[in-house]
């Protein structure tokens, strides 16, 4: 992002049932073109869905920022073998190499990139406000302010500092910028405080607007209708809804840690969790229950019902064919595809014990006997069955589902102003219990007994959703599974592991990290 922000080019293409025909150039239009563009309810859709469309490409949440890089980072994944694969730096958190750079860099500026079309939609939203009617306008500037937050916070919690609960320094100490207005100056930083204050009004705001969101069923359908002449309103959940926000809003409280916050996130996660209305998302928002582990649905591997946001990314089987292949080679693997040793997966699910008939164990990784001692290769975004058949929900990548609710509202009783042990175990028994693992766990569980089990919980729920580094990240730990397969084990890891460093553009221009 330097002094003069550009717009991003956005793909002229169709988010479930809506089309676009025309989209922003790739310099900043004329005021008149702009005008004419946001002349309309349709223009700002159009925004709003050229936004979505940039999110799932490849840099962003299409690959990086889901079940690659940010996934590599958390040491999900065996380690890199051979220096030539185009990731060995990332693996080894190498971050100033000139592999490591060119992915950092694009994931700085397709954010800001998307950030500046959101802000401009944003910036005309309001002039437009008497013109538009209430439904449209209402829920184009909700899911708009919560784009703007979900990105910027994504930005924090990769460029930003660890264990921010831990810091006394918030106040003073410099973070992203957070944009807020399309502007030819550089906008300037703020403090983490400040930049946190500003995300969680930016959400706050957002469920005010997105009370109306049809998702919580609270008026007729029939004062929709007109508004969803385009189906712009259809598929909910692949748009940031009022239950999305709130998960988000869930999350920013959880990385910013006063008790305060705390008990704000906990609200708002028994808010997704236990709210009827919630069922309105993807036909029913609800935990996939698995009775039977062993005939889990194929076609169900990304446990839609449980999406409470989720991104369509286009041609996601060209984008994982290199990366998650069922049958690979030894180059591959040394180069290429991601995978875990079968002892890894063997502890971390405890399949000797409890964890026999997990179903996440059983039908999200494929075994490979290549290696002698053998291994699994994550498909939980594989695209088509065994027989060549197309899964059903097809181009879905999940960016957060219903568990991970269930564990923030787990944390916040283990810890937090809300402490209820008791409880904390009881929710992290129902998603335990919905992946068939049907052992209860150990009622005498301390605080530090429950954090390990809800560790295990997380690594095992979001393999290739990106979820887990983020997890160590904010609670900063010190070590990280597997660490000795890239670096030595008895490293305490800090913030040069955590903390992806700012384009070298930004550091020339006056930026501090």
């Amino acid at each position: 992002m330097k002094n003069s922000i550009k717009y991003l080019l956005l793909s002229a293409a169709a988010l479930a049932a809506v089309s676009c025909e025309s989209w922003l150039d790739v310099t900043p239009p004329s005021e008149i073109r702009a005008e004419a563009h946001y002349s309309s309810a349709e223009g700002f859709q159009q925004t709003l869905i050229g936004c979505y469309l940039a999110m799932g490409e490849t840099d962003l949440y299409g690959e990086n920022l889901t079940w690659h890089m940010v996934e590599i980072l958390g040491r999900q994944y065996d380690a890199r073998k051979n220096t030539a694969a185009d990731d060995y730096d990332l693996d080894r958190y190498n971050y100033k190499t000139t592999k490591s750079t060119e992915v950092i860099e694009k994931v700085w500026e397709k954010s800001y990139s998307v950030i500046t079309n959101v802000n401009d939609a944003l910036d005309h939203i309001d002039r437009r406000k008497d013109e538009l009617d209430s439904v449209n306008y209402r829920i184009i500037k909700g899911e708009l302010l919560a784009v703007r937050a979900y990105i910027h916070f994504d930005l924090i919690r990769l460029f930003g500092c660890s264990d921010l609960a831990g810091r006394t320094d918030l106040e003073s100490r410099h973070t992203v910028p957070y944009l807020t207005s399309v502007d030819k100056d550089a906008a300037p930083q703020l403090t983490y405080a400040e930049t946190l204050r500003r995300m969680i009004a930016d959400l706050t705001e957002a469920a005010r607007l997105l009370e109306i969101d049809p998702i919580r069923a609270r008026y007729p359908e029939s004062i929709y209708t007109e508004a969803n002449v385009d189906k712009f309103y259809d598929y909910r959940y692949m748009h940031l809804n009022y239950f999305a926000v709130k998960a988000l809003l869930a999350r920013v409280c959880m990385w910013e840690g006063s008790d305060e916050n705390k008990h704000t996130a906990l609200l708002a996660a028994l808010e997704v969790i236990d709210d009827p209305a919630s069922v309105g998302i993807a036909g029913g928002l609800t935990l996939r229950t698995f009775t039977d582990s062993a005939k889990a649905p194929t076609t169900e591997m990304c446990f839609p019902s449980e999406h409470i946001f989720a991104l369509g990314v286009t041609d996601m089987a060209k984008k994982i064919a290199s990366n998650l292949n069922r049958e690979y080679s030894e180059q591959d693997r040394q180069y290429r595809t991601l995978c875990i040793k079968n002892s890894v997966a063997d502890d971390l699910f405890e399949i000797k014990g409890a964890g026999i008939s997990d179903c996440r164990y059983k039908q999200l990784y494929h075994n490979t006997d290549y290696w002698p001692e053998g291994t699994k290769t994550p498909s939980k975004l594989y695209q088509q069955t065994s027989t060549g058949a197309d899964y059903r929900h097809k181009d879905l990548m999940p960016l957060i589902r219903l568990p991970e609710m269930y564990y923030i509202a787990a944390e916040c009783r283990i810890s937090g102003p809300d402490k209820d042990l008791g409880e904390a175990r009881s929710l992290l028994q129902e998603v335990r219990k919905a992946r068939a693992v049907y052992e209860e766990l150990d009622a005498d569980l301390d605080e530090a007994g429950l954090m390990a089990q809800l560790e295990k919980e997380y690594r095992k729920e979001f393999i290739c959703e990106g979820v887990v580094f983020y997890f160590y990240k904010r609670l900063g730990y010190e070590k990280l599974p597997r660490q000795s397969d890239v670096m030595s084990g008895s490293k305490v890891i800090d913030d040069a592991v955590y903390m992806l460093p700012y384009p070298d553009f930004e550091i020339q221009s006056g930026r501090v990290q």
